[in-house]
């Protein structure tokens, strides 16, 4: 706990994502994938294989962005750099060890960006209709990644707006999650080169091989493609549930 409160106070973010409570979820995170190194890691090397392989469907190769690079575990980081005249990192916040790997590279660059659009709205007490995000484009990207990050974007505004608008019923919020959930595809689709989603379809409460519960984790927005699939055992009993596995399917796609 004093090692993640260290970090809190001296990793760089933004006022206005750090009071959203995003940097305290990208250190928590970290904190629970070195508590669960071993159970994570072959759902990070087949992360970095679907990448990988994305790399190699790019022809043209000037420009790799990158969505959810806050804590790299799961970026092959070298293979884009080795690939792409540029690379781009974008999320909200950037851990440390983050910053010093993408300084190894010259052409690597950190976009500390809201990738929702909906953070100063929010802030500002509003309930937004989400949309492509300003500041981020894909225009000129001849590969987009977007690893593990979907079914996490609308957790921290819901979080908000529960807290500061409770005239608001669980179906708008429902509706506003979705939404986001949307634009983050249709913010891919703008990318005219290569695509590339690794995200989480469903996440499973599990009793060894007994399935309790069954949460789908996109709200009903599922991409309407094929891809391969695997496990990814996230949260090994007692990390979240003390007599439960949470267990993750996991689908990464290219195209």
């Amino acid at each position: 706990m004093l090692l993640e409160a260290l970090k809190y106070l001296t990793t760089p973010c933004p006022p206005p994502f750090r009071r959203m409570g995003y940097l305290k979820e990208l250190i928590a995170t970290e904190a629970r994938y070195r508590r669960n190194r071993a159970t994570w890691q072959p759902h990070l090397d087949r992360t970095r294989a679907v990448i990988a392989r994305a790399v190699e469907a790019t022809q043209q190769r000037r420009l790799a962005v990158v969505f959810g690079a806050g804590m790299l575990a799961d970026i092959p980081l070298d293979v884009l750099a080795g690939a792409f005249d540029r690379v781009r990192l974008v999320d909200v916040c950037f851990l440390r060890a983050t910053r010093r790997s993408a300084a190894r590279h010259a052409h690597v660059e950190l976009l500390t960006c809201d990738i929702t659009g909906v953070v100063g709205p929010l802030l500002a007490g509003e309930l937004p209709a989400p949309d492509l995000p300003p500041g981020v484009s894909l225009a000129d990207a001849d590969l987009a990644v977007s690893a593990n990050v979907l079914a996490q974007l609308p957790l921290v505004p819901l979080d908000c707006l529960r807290r500061t608008r409770p005239d608001i019923d669980d179906a708008a919020l429902e509706r506003f999650a979705q939404a986001i959930i949307r634009a983050h595809l249709v913010l891919l689709e703008t990318c005219g080169g290569t695509r590339c989603l690794i995200t989480e379809v469903e996440r499973q409460v599990r009793d060894g091989e007994r399935l309790i519960d069954s949460v789908d984790p996109l709200r009903g927005v599922l991409p309407d493609r094929d891809g391969e699939e695997w496990v990814w055992d996230i949260a090994p009993r007692p990390e979240l549930v003390p007599d439960a596995d949470i267990r993750n399917r996991v689908r990464g796609l290219v195209w």
